[in-house]
C-alpha cells in the first residue's frame, strides 16, 4: 500500500480479516435508532479530521500519505470511556476510525485521531517489526500516541494513561522485566489491557509513565522521538528510577 497508494481492503491482507477487523471494533452496543448520516455531517466530520491531521503534522511531520475509513460505532455501556469515538490502525499509513454518531464530541474525535495518527508513524519508521512487536515496544507505542495527544490537544491525560500512578507504574515494571521480550499475543493482551493478574490499562499507564519522563527530560523533537528504539526509553525510565527522580 505505500508504494501503490492502494486502498483495497482498506488496508487489511484480504477480505475477511478486514470483516473480522470491522466486527472486532465496530461495537457490541444497541443499533436501535441507528441511521445514515447526511452530506452535511460527513462533511463536518471530514473537516476536524482534516484540521487535526494538519494540526498534528507542524509537530511531527507526516511520512506518507495516510488512508481513513470512517464507520459507525455502537459502543456498550462499557465503552462510554472512548466518547463516542474509536480507532485502530490497521497499517503504516491507514487507520480505521469508528463514530457514534450520537455521542462523540469535537474533543473525543479530535484526541483519537491524533493517538492512532501516531501509531501509523511509528509503525512506518519502525516498519521491519510491524505486526510482531514484543510486548515492551507495545508498551511504548501506546506510551508516545498518549503524550502526542496530551501535548497538541486536550493536554489531560485519559482514564487509560493515568490507571497507574506513576509509582505504581514502576514497581510494576520493576516486577515484570522477565515479559517484557514476550511475543504472545495472551501476555500482551493482559499485560495492555488488563486480566486476572494487572488492572485494567496496566500497559498503556505504564508507557505512558516511561515515555513522558523521556520526552520531558529529552525535549527532542517529536520527529527525533519517533524514530528512537523502545529499549532506549526504558533504560532512560530506569536511569531515573535509581536517581530517585
Amino acid at each position: 500500500m505505500r508504494e501503490r497508494g492502494s486502498i483495497s481492503r482498506a488496508g487489511y491482507a484480504d477480505e475477511k480479516s478486514l470483516r473480522n477487523g470491522l466486527l472486532r471494533y465496530i461495537g457490541s452496543g444497541s443499533t436501535h435508532g441507528y441511521r445514515t448520516i447526511s452530506d452535511t455531517e460527513k462533511k463536518n466530520i471530514g473537516k476536524i479530521i482534516l484540521r487535526t491531521i494538519e494540526k498534528c503534522n507542524k509537530t511531527l511531520k507526516i511520512p506518507v500519505k495516510n488512508f481513513i475509513f470512517v464507520y459507525p460505532y455502537f459502543p456498550s455501556r462499557e465503552d462510554n470511556i472512548f466518547e463516542g469515538v474509536m480507532a485502530v490502525a490497521a497499517y503504516s499509513c491507514v487507520f480505521h476510525v469508528f463514530i457514534d454518531f450520537h455521542s462523540y464530541t469535537l474533543r473525543s474525535l479530535e484526541n483519537t485521531i491524533a493517538h492512532e495518527l501516531n501509531h501509523t508513524i511509528y509503525y512506518y519508521h519502525h516498519y521491519d517489526n510491524f505486526n510482531n512487536y514484543a510486548l515492551l515496544e507495545e508498551i511504548i507505542i501506546e506510551g508516545l500516541a498518549e503524550n502526542f495527544r496530551e501535548q497538541l490537544f486536550d493536554h489531560r491525560p485519559t482514564p487509560w494513561a493515568v490507571a497507574l500512578s506513576r509509582q505504581k507504574a514502576i514497581d510494576i515494571l520493576a516486577n515484570s522485566e522477565d515479559i517484557l521480550d514476550s511475543h504472545d499475543p495472551a501476555t500482551i493482551k493482559n499485560f495492555l489491557l488488563g486480566g486476572k493478574k494487572y488492572k485494567k490499562w496496566t500497559g498503556y499507564s505504564i508507557g505512558y509513565w516511561i515515555t513522558k519522563t523521556f520526552i520531558e527530560d529529552s525535549r527532542l523533537s517529536w520527529n527525533k522521538i519517533m524514530k528512537i528504539p523502545p529499549e532506549i526509553f526504558l533504560e532512560f525510565f530506569r536511569q531515573k528510577r535509581k536517581e530517585g527522580k
